[in-house]
């Protein structure tokens, strides 16, 4: 979502350029991967370990259930082939001493050389430890469980979203890795962003300080783009670590397609950037290929997992599935059209196949629990008027008299922010469901939210103000990194003056014009714990120091919990208490080398970490690590070692990648080079 960045910059009447996009051309029409192509400007560090060799995305799980759970790795290939055997293997202990299960897989580079084994006949509630071998070097270890059948008196589950890579560290993936009671960790969405390198508002300056800019440097847009996105993202050592010690339950929010996207389009989405249905297409290609996500036969995102009697959890898809666009004029002041469009009662968020599945799943689920896994915020809320008296007593009349004028253009960027891509803009189907929860006696609904680079802990009534029993409580996580209000404030020149007044004008309209909102924290960034025994479920905060200092610490800020049957929340006075029994985790460096041959192989600075298509037909994709700022030549040759073609880049330092137009070939096969001095990695170019 951008619409807190709108928000600050519409109060100020403030203009923002964004830098503009160099070109380059030369025989073969190399572009940096993205929709245009532009000269790298980096100043990354990211970097690669030799230690994880080919693996150096380490590994995930996820989707767990009682009997299985998906494993995955990705393969960097060595000499460009089409396909890699990997073989994998399940074991009960960390040193994958006890196999239980193995096989046989291959990384193709079709699927962008990444393995996804769904492995069954797994025991209920267990622990196991999985890794990957692949050109006689083996993966990380990773640890994972299955989910608990029959009585169960405790589950824990992290709740993390909106994590922007070039807006800081990811301290709290490293925080959540370092926990050893977890049953798995959901993610609600925008795990990536979609923004170009430079684009301000969204950390690109915080980034080029922290050496964390955005590859490609171009928004994304072709399965190559998102690709190369998700490698960078996977390259980093928290992220990595979570993963190899947790597994996954991801579902996808806006920024893993475009911003603010529905069905049928995205606000982030322009005519020059081609069909919509083929952006969303490969974005979720690219997603079903990085995360260890299960794939449905019938192509849908959402679905259900069961933690014994204790814990219902049913992930849906607010986004891509089914949703209408939404409307941006909302509020008292909206016009009549726009309301009447706004209320219509076909209206959905989702579609009519999912609200079924999810009714279904409430009404006949006989777990005490009944846990939503939720993109955007669901409970109403009210922002309107806004509440102006503190900001305009405490800024002084200079400041009072340049505000006042811009109290109607906050006023709607505030209703913009609260009523648009939230469920309050499907107000039917979400009063449809509210009123399925009471009607049907559905208790213990609890959901749980991302998106909004914000904390909240709310009880969920069917409408604003009413005077019964809430239908369930809303726990919404913070951002790990994404900007909140204050660093969106920061950014604009002359509102660093007036932030503090800012800020407690925006918790005092939320708090006055709510009775419902228990808590808001709209600061902070970190994670959520939620906590489930048989009588009562318990949300906790956990917020990080600083999300551009290394190292920085953690605090658990507060707890909320709910007393079964009761759907309201109190305040707790410490922390859910952690399970009994700790899990061992896997080991921080993977089991030793294999092969003889790659202990005698010598560490180039330079690491092709994927490419292709090969063979190739109109383009060649490749992305490559250089570890300390080298000048690059790329240069193909033929297969008699004729110079073909060549490419000085600029100096290089981190991940960069690049789309070769390979229409100016004949077909046959190449050798790609990617050198600095003496220094040469290669792979190999076919064209068909």
């Amino acid at each position: 979502m951008n619409t807190l960045r709108l928000f600050v910059l519409m109060i100020v009447a403030a203009a923002v350029s964004l830098p503009s996009q160099d070109m380059r051309n030369d025989m073969f029409g190399v572009r940096r991967a993205g929709h245009e192509p532009r000269v790298s400007k980096r100043s990354d560090v990211t970097q690669v370990e030799d230690r994880l060799r080919p693996f150096y995305h380490g590994v995930a799980s996820g989707d767990p259930l009682s009997d299985r759970v998906i494993i995955w790795t990705r393969v960097s290939p060595q000499n460009g082939e089409e396909s890699i055997d990997v073989r994998w293997l399940v074991a009960t202990d960390p040193t994958l001493t006890n196999v239980i299960r193995d096989g046989m897989a291959a990384a193709r580079s079709s699927s962008d050389y990444t393995v996804k084994i769904d492995v069954d006949g797994l025991s209920p509630a267990t622990v196991y430890y999985y890794g990957f071998i692949a050109y006689g070097r083996a993966s990380l270890t990773g640890r994972t469980r299955t989910l608990p059948t029959g009585k169960v008196d405790h589950a824990k589950l992290a709740v993390v979203s909106c994590s922007n890579y070039p807006a800081g560290y990811f301290t709290p993936y490293g925080f959540i890795a370092d926990r050893n009671d977890l049953d798995a960790v959901l993610h609600l969405g925008d795990y990536i962003y979609e923004y170009d390198a430079d684009t301000a508002s969204f950390g690109g300056q915080i980034g080029a300080r922290l050496g964390r800019r955005h590859d490609p440097d171009a928004e994304l847009v072709k399965l190559t783009d998102y690709r190369t996105r998700y490698s960078q993202y996977r390259l980093d050592a928290d992220l990595r670590r979570m993963h190899q010690q947790h597994p996954m339950i991801h579902v996808w929010d806006d920024h893993e397609s475009a911003n603010d996207a529905y069905t049928d389009g995205a606000q982030n989405h322009q005519p020059e950037e081609g069909d919509w249905n083929v952006r969303k297409a490969v974005s979720r290609q690219a997603c079903y290929e990085w995360m260890p996500t299960r794939e449905s036969t019938s192509g849908v995102l959402y679905r259900r997992f069961v933690i014994g009697d204790l814990v219902d959890v049913s992930m849906i898809d607010t986004r891509l599935e089914g949703r209408d666009k939404q409307i941006e004029e909302v509020g008292p002041s909206a016009s009549n059209n726009a309301k009447d469009s706004l209320n219509k009662p076909n209206r959905k968020i989702m579609s009519a196949t999912q609200y079924e599945w999810l009714t279904g799943n409430l009404s006949s689920s006989p777990a005490r629990w009944k846990l939503i896994g939720n993109q955007v915020i669901y409970a109403p809320l009210n922002v309107t008027p806004i509440d102006t008296t503190y900001l305009f007593n405490s800024v002084g009349p200079l400041f009072a008299a340049l505000l006042r004028p811009q109290v109607p253009t906050f006023q709607s960027i505030f209703e913009l922010a609260f009523y648009g891509d939230v469920w309050s803009n499907y107000p039917a189907q979400r009063r449809a469901l509210s009123t399925f929860i009471r009607s049907s006696a559905v208790e213990n609904v609890v959901v749980v939210t991302g998106d909004f680079h914000s904390t909240f802990a709310m009880e969920i009534p069917v409408e604003i103000d009413e005077k019964v029993k809430p239908v369930g409580v809303e726990f919404i996580t913070p951002s790990v990194s994404s900007a909140n209000f204050d660093e969106n404030f920061s950014t604009v020149a002359g509102l660093s003056v007036i932030q503090s007044q800012l800020l407690k004008t925006v918790d005092t309209t939320l708090t006055q014009r709510n009775g419902h909102l228990r808590w808001n924290n709209i600061t902070d960034h970190g994670y959520m714990l939620v906590s489930f025994f048989p009588d009562s479920v318990q949300s906790d905060w956990y917020f990080i120091k600083s999300l551009t200092e290394r190292p920085t610490a953690q605090r658990w800020e507060r707890g909320y919990y709910s007393l079964t049957g009761t759907n309201l929340l109190s305040l707790s006075k410490q922390p859910a208490v952690s399970k009994a029994v700790q899990d061992v985790p896997a080991p921080p460096d993977p089991p030793a080398v294999t092969s003889v041959d790659e202990q005698q192989r010598v560490s180039s600075p330079i690491i092709i970490l994927g490419c292709g298509p090969n063979p190739a037909h109109d383009a060649f994709s490749v992305s490559y690590i250089v570890d300390r700022p080298l000048p690059v030549v790329l240069t193909i040759r033929d297969v008699t070692g004729a110079l073909v073609w060549q490419s000085m880049q600029a100096i290089e330092h981190g991940l960069s990648s690049m789309v070769i137009d390979t229409h100016a070939l004949a077909a046959g096969t190449y050798r790609l080079e990617i050198s600095s001095g003496s220094a040469v990695t290669s792979t190999a170019l076919i064209k068909k």
